[in-house]
This record gives structure tokens, C-alpha cells and sequence, in this order.
């Protein structure tokens, strides 16, 4: 995927859109209006206007853009709504056709409800927001959500999703070179020299230390306990002093499954502080594996 694009076209619109088939619960919790709300919206002359601004009040508050963003509004959406201020769903489509309406209907809900347009400055608060979670998980979706949400918690009119997306990529490089510096800054040039070694292969049978260090000790035996506490003097002679306390657990097993899961060869094509990182994480978590193991 090219740049800070993280959603295929497809992914991206089904993030904007409204499902097709939300529960019972969850119309409740979005699309259930308080008597605030109903008096509001009974200013309004005329079914389609009282219809039409409630269902763009419904919307800012789930999924968070603008009636023009999220298209389209299934129907049972749509009866729902009206069901509750006793008009007739039908009359929405005249509303749909008048632009001019829809405006001042959104700039009334922003000095009624205080929405707020996306921001430079809304960019900068969820993004630092944004950073202890992705500094907990990595995980795209997970991380694009936290931010709908947050700036939904924050009564701020969604922005494109791709600028969601931007501000979510972004905030996820920052994560990673902080865990990064926090897993090699105090690596000395001896200690690369040997986690390089741990990726060559041997000039005897083609195994790499790191392949070796993979391999299951097999059944519980005085034979698998010696490969067992073979291979755990083998990184402690590494002498790796590693705080980990300031890296989240859940992350530094994310790195650690990376280390377990790519074959030696694959290391070499990551710049080096990541390849780095991603040994060291996996070294330290085998290690503590090992000792179980052994006991």
C-alpha cells in the first residue's frame, strides 16, 4: 500500500458507512434521543425538516462524519429515528435534496451540541493520545478505531479517512522508534557484532545460531535439559541488560512472535535498529521461556 494509506477502498468504506444490521442495543445507545434532544429538534417546522436534522444529529454522534460523508442511510435507520419524533420516514427524501437546509442544520447542531470542526490542533491532541495505546499494540484497526472513538468522545466532526489513517501511521512510527531506542540504546558494538552472528549462518552445516536457538528440546529428559540450559547460557553470554519495564508486555511479545516467526535470512532486509529490536525482544522473552522450561 502506497504511503500512510493503511485500508484498501473497500476497508476505508466500511468505516464510514452505517451497518447494514446494527443490534437492537446499539441503536439504542446511539440513535436513542433524551427529551434535550426531542425539544430541539421539535423546533423545526415541517416533517422533513425535524427528520432531517435529527438524522444528521444521529450520525455526528455514530459514526462520527457528516450526513454528506456517510451517504447513504439504510432504512430501518431511518424508521427508527422517526418512529421516535412521529413523523413519517418517508418525507426524508425531500430533505436529501435541499443542500441549503442541511448547512444550517449542521452549523446549528455545532453551537447546540459544541461539535467542532477536525483540527491542527485536534490533529496533535489525539495523536498524543493515540501514542499509549499504539505504544501497547501496534495493530492498525485497532489503533483507527481508538481514534474515531476518541475524537467522537470529543465532539469532533470526523475528518476523511484517510487523514485518519495519516495521523494513526504516523503516531505508530513514533511508537516504534521510542520501544526501538528503549530495546538497543544500550547495546555496545560487541553485542551487534553478536546478534549479527546470530543470522550467518554456520560455515559447517548451514544453520544459523538463531535456528538453532528455535529448535524444541523435545520431551522432558536429562538430554533436553542440557540443549535447554545450552541454549540459555548461549544468550546470557550476551550479556543483554535490557529495561523492560519501560516497554508495555503486550508489545514486547508482539516483537517477540515477529522474531519467532520470520526466518533468519528475513532479518536482514530491516533497517537495523528494528532488526535489532526485534532480536532482542525475542531473545528476551526465550530466555525467561527457557528458564520454565528448565524448572
Amino acid at each position: 500500500m502506497r504511503g500512510k494509506e493503511l485500508l484498501t477502498e473497500d476497508q476505508r468504506t466500511e468505516f464510514v458507512r452505517i451497518p447494514d444490521d446494527m443490534s437492537e442495543s446499539e441503536l439504542e445507545t446511539y440513535y436513542t434521543f433524551s427529551q434535550y434532544d426531542l425539544e430541539i429538534i421539535k423546533r423545526h417546522r415541517r416533517d422533513h425538516n425535524r427528520l432531517g436534522f435529527a438524522i444528521q444529529l444521529c450520525v455526528l454522534r455514530y459514526p462520527g462524519w457528516s450526513l454528506s460523508d456517510v451517504g447513504l442511510i439504510p432504512d430501518y435507520i431511518i424508521e427508527y429515528i422517526a418512529r421516535q419524533i412521529n413523523v413519517n420516514p418517508y418525507s426524508f427524501s425531500l430533505y436529501a435534496q435541499r443542500e441549503p437546509t442541511k448547512h444550517e442544520h449542521m452549523e446549528e447542531i455545532r453551537q447546540v451540541y459544541g461539535y467542532q470542526n477536525f483540527s491542527l490542533g485536534n490533529y496533535r491532541k489525539v495523536a498524543q493520545f493515540l501514542l499509549n495505546h499504539a505504544l501497547q499494540n501496534e495493530n492498525s484497526m485497532y489503533l483507527l478505531r481508538t481514534a474515531q472513538e476518541e475524537l467522537r468522545n470529543q465532539k469532533i466532526i470526523l475528518p476523511g479517512m484517510t487523514t485518519i489513517e495519516r495521523l494513526v501511521w504516523e503516531t505508530r512510527q513514533r511508537a516504534e522508534e521510542r520501544i526501538f531506542k528503549s530495546l538497543t540504546c544500550t547495546l555496545s558494538k560487541w553485542q551487534k557484532q553478536k546478534l549479527d552472528k546470530l543470522i550467518d549462518p554456520f560455515v559447517d552445516n548451514r544453520k544459523t545460531p538463531f535456528a538453532w536457538l528455535r529448535e524444541l528440546p523435545g520431551q522432558s529428559s536429562p538430554e533436553a535439559f542440557l540443549k535447554v540450559i545450552n541454549r540459555l547460557e548461549y544468550i546470557r553470554d550476551l550479556k543483554l541488560e535490557i529495561n523492560t519495564e519501560q516497554i508495555h508486555p503486550n508489545r514486547l511479545l508482539q516483537l517477540s512472535r515477529i522474531g519467532a516467526r520470520y526466518e533468519p535470512h528475513s532479518f536482514r532486509r530491516f533497517k537495523e535498529k528494528k532488526k535489532y529490536a526485534i532480536l532482542v525482544a525475542y531473545l528476551v522473552t526465550l530466555s525467561q521461556d527457557l528458564i520454565d522450561q528448565a524448572i
